[in-house]
C-alpha cells in the first residue's frame, strides 16, 4: 500500500510539471493571440480586396482613356478617303469659325455683329441654339462652313503634292504660329494649354495639333502662290469693267423732289401734273437750275445754290432702282430729262442726265474680284467629285461642349 501511494504522489508531481495549469490570466492572452489571429486574417482580406478593387478601376481607367483616346483620335468624318480626327475637325471647326466671324460685313461691322443681330449668343452652346435664317443650329451652320474648308485645303494639300510645290518654310512658318499663340495666350492672361483648346477645340493641345497646324500652314502657302499667279491682268481687269459697267460707272446730274400732300390718286396726279409741267421747261442744265429755285416749297432752302440738286459721281449703290435703271441705260445722253415715281414716299423726282464716267478707282476691287472668281473656279473644279461620310458630325457633342 505504502508503494501505491507513493507511485500516486510520483504521477502527480510529473502531471504537475508535464501539463501548465491555466490561470485566468494565461485564459485572457490566449484569447487576445486568437484576436489577434482573426484580425490578422480579416486585414489579408482587405488588402485582397482592396487590390482588387484597385486593379478594377486602373481597368476601367485603362479602357476609359483609351475609348476616349479612340473617339477623339480615329475617324470622325471622311473627306475624300481621308480620316478626319474629331481633334481635327474641331480646330477646322473653331478655325472656320473665327475667320467667319471677323470678316466685315458693313461699315465697321463685321459678321459677328450680324450674327449677334440674328440672335446668336457667343455665350451659349451652338447646339443649343437655331439660326432663324436657315432653320438649322449655329453647330449646324457652322459644322457645314468647316466642312467646305476642310474640302478645299485638303484638296489644296493634294494638288499641292501632284505639282511638286515645295514647301521649304514650314518650320519657320510653324514658329511664328506658335509664337502668335503664346503671345494672344499672355494677352488674354490665359495659360498656353487654356488658349489651345479655347481656340482649337476642347480636346486640343500643342501636341496634338501640330499634324494638323503644318498642313494648314503647307495649304496656306501654296493658296498663296495660286493667288500669285493667279493675279489679274489688265485686259482682264478691263473685261471684268465691261461686263459690270453698271456697278463702277459714276453719274452726274441734277434731281428735284415734287413731293405729294399724300397718297391718294388726287394729290398724286397733282404732283404728277407740277412735274410735268416742270420737265416742259427745261431746255438745258442752266434751265433746271433756275426751274429747282422757282418751284422750290416754301422756307425751303436746298435749292438757293446751283449746286442744291447737284449729284456728282454717283455709283449705283447711291440710288434707288427706278433712278439707276435710267440714269446708267445706254441710250441716256446728256441733257436727257424724266420724272421717276416713287410710291412709297409719294413723291416724284425729275432726273436731268450730265454724264457718265469711270476714273479707274475701282481697279483694285474689280482686280480682286477677277482674283476670287478665277480661284473659285479652280477650287471648285478640285472639290467638286470629293466624296465625303459625315454620319457622326451632326450627332456628336459640338466642340464648345465640355
Amino acid at each position: 500500500m505504502a508503494g501505491n501511494n507513493a507511485n500516486k504522489s510520483i504521477n502527480n508531481s510529473q502531471n504537475t510539471n508535464n501539463g501548465k495549469v491555466m490561470t485566468k490570466y494565461d485564459k485572457k492572452v490566449a484569447k487576445r493571440k486568437e484576436e489577434e489571429k482573426k484580425l490578422q486574417r480579416e486585414k489579408i482580406i482587405f488588402r485582397a480586396v482592396t487590390a482588387g478593387i484597385i486593379a478594377g478601376i486602373l481597368i476601367a481607367a485603362v479602357v476609359i482613356c483609351s475609348m476616349r483616346y479612340y473617339k477623339i483620335h480615329n475617324r470622325f468624318i471622311s473627306v475624300d478617303g481621308d480620316n478626319i480626327s474629331q481633334i481635327e475637325f474641331d480646330m477646322y471647326y473653331n478655325v472656320s469659325k473665327n475667320a467667319a466671324m471677323s470678316q466685315s460685313f458693313y461699315g465697321n461691322t463685321t459678321m459677328a455683329d450680324y450674327y449677334s443681330y440674328m440672335g446668336y449668343k457667343s455665350s451659349e452652346n451652338d447646339k443649343s441654339q437655331t439660326n432663324s435664317q436657315t432653320g438649322k443650329t449655329w453647330y449646324e451652320y457652322f459644322a457645314d462652313n468647316a466642312l467646305t474648308t476642310i474640302k478645299e485645303y485638303k484638296a489644296l494639300i493634294k494638288d499641292a503634292d501632284n505639282s511638286g510645290f515645295d514647301y521649304t518654310t514650314g518650320d519657320d512658318d510653324y514658329a511664328d504660329f506658335t509664337k502668335q499663340i503664346s503671345d494672344a495666350a499672355s494677352e488674354s492672361g490665359k495659360s498656353v494649354a487654356d488658349y489651345y483648346k479655347q481656340s482649337f477645340g476642347q480636346y486640343a493641345t500643342e501636341k496634338n495639333v501640330k499634324k494638323y497646324v503644318m498642313e494648314y500652314l503647307k495649304a496656306n502657302a501654296y493658296q498663296s502662290k495660286l493667288t500669285e499667279d493667279m493675279t489679274a491682268t489688265n485686259d482682264e481687269v478691263k473685261e471684268y469693267y465691261d461686263e459690270h459697267k453698271d456697278t463702277y460707272d459714276q453719274v452726274d446730274y441734277r434731281e428735284f423732289t415734287i413731293t405729294a400732300i399724300d397718297s391718294t390718286d388726287g394729290e398724286m396726279q397733282q404732283a404728277r401734273a407740277k412735274a410735268d409741267e416742270f420737265v416742259t421747261g427745261v431746255s438745258d442744265e442752266k434751265s433746271f437750275i433756275e426751274l429747282c429755285k422757282r418751284n422750290a416749297a416754301d422756307g425751303e432752302t436746298k435749292y438757293d445754290t446751283d449746286e442744291g440738286s447737284l449729284h456728282s459721281k454717283i455709283t449705283s449703290t447711291g440710288m434707288d432702282k427706278g433712278t439707276s435703271e435710267w440714269l446708267l441705260s445706254d441710250e441716256r445722253k446728256s441733257g436727257d430729262v424724266t420724272v421717276i415715281e416713287n410710291t412709297s414716299s409719294h413723291c416724284y423726282y425729275i432726273l436731268y442726265f450730265i454724264n457718265k464716267s469711270y476714273d479707274g478707282s475701282k481697279d483694285e476691287t474689280i482686280a480682286s474680284n477677277v482674283l476670287n472668281e478665277k480661284y473659285s473656279a479652280y477650287i471648285t473644279k478640285l472639290t467638286e467629285n470629293m466624296q465625303t461620310n459625315t454620319c457622326l458630325l451632326y450627332t456628336s457633342p459640338s466642340p464648345r461642349d465640355a
